[in-house]
Order: C-alpha cells, then sequence, then structure tokens
C-alpha cells in the first residue's frame, strides 16, 4: 500500500512447525548476553562480590542496567552494569569474584 510505513519482519514462528518463536528470541537473547559476559570477562546474571576503583564493595546480582531489546556483543558501548541500585561501567571495576 503506498503510503504505508514498513513494519519490521518478526518472524515468531521460527522455532518450526508448533515453535514458540518467544522462547526461541529468549533463547537467543540469553546467549547474546553468555556472549556479552563472556567477551567482558565478567559474570553476568550471576551473585558476584565486585570492588569497584573508587573502593566501593558492593555484594549481588550482576545484571546490565538497562533492559535492551536486542544485544549484539559485537557493538562497542558504553554499557551500564548494575548491583542492586547501584549502577557503574565494567571500567569502573577493580575487582569481580562470582559467589555461587
Amino acid at each position: 500500500m503506498p503510503g504505508t510505513p514498513e513494519q519490521l519482519g518478526f518472524d515468531f514462528a521460527s522455532g518450526g512447525a508448533g515453535g514458540d518463536g518467544l522462547n526461541h528470541w529468549h533463547e537467543q537473547r540469553q546467549a547474546a548476553i553468555q556472549e556479552l559476559a563472556r567477551k567482558l570477562g565478567l559474570p553476568l546474571d550471576r551473585k558476584v562480590e565486585a570492588y569497584l576503583k573508587d573502593g566501593t564493595c558492593l555484594r549481588g546480582i550482576l545484571h546490565l542496567a538497562r533492559d535492551e531489546l536486542l544485544i549484539d556483543p559485537k557493538r562497542d558501548l558504553t554499557l551500564l552494569l548494575r548491583i542492586d541500585r547501584c549502577t557503574f561501567t565494567p571500567t569502573e571495576i577493580e575487582s569481580c569474584v562470582r559467589l555461587d
């Protein structure tokens, strides 16, 4: 149709016949988070003890601070990380130890 804006082509049935496309998307997103964690050398979504360069010690689960819909581990972003309500960048971390 002329004048109709183009839509993104999400294929929620990409899991095959009878597959759950939303679950497939969640699996792909989790794989992207794991790849990002490997690239950064940080245990994302795990319980950690992190010391920041300013002397702050944080304990809790290390998360991405923003819920990104699409995570591309190849993109060079200024990522924000979060433990509880404290946000910081990977460059602010002095050490990070996984506790679980």
